[in-house]
């Protein structure tokens, strides 16, 4: 496990039904993104999670967790234009370090 603290861990909760989620889910794999999926129709520990840490289980939700810290996104557009920052700047990062 990498214990480096500029890491981020990215999950998505969501469940399959919904298109928001459906947007989100599309967009992730079209930028190729290591996200981890928690489906919250099929895990209720997932729904827990959501509303104790998100304060509510609106979906989709996507937690990011940065230098110890926990942030919680919600919106479908707002997840998917820090998606793509994130993409670009990990991208970029990747390119600085060869």
């Amino acid at each position: 496990m990498n214990t480096d603290s500029t890491q981020t861990r990215l999950s998505l909760y969501h469940y399959p039904a919904c298109p928001f989620c459906a947007y989100t889910r599309a967009a992730i794999k079209s930028l190729k993104l290591d996200v981890a999926q928690r489906d919250i129709a099929v895990n209720p520990g997932y729904r827990r999670e959501l509303r104790q840490g998100g304060g509510k289980t609106q979906v989709p939700c996507l937690k990011i967790e940065m230098g110890g810290k926990v942030k919680w996104l919600y919106e479908s557009q707002d997840i998917v234009n820090f998606l793509s920052r994130h993409a670009t700047t990990n991208r970029a990062n990747k390119r600085g370090k060869r």
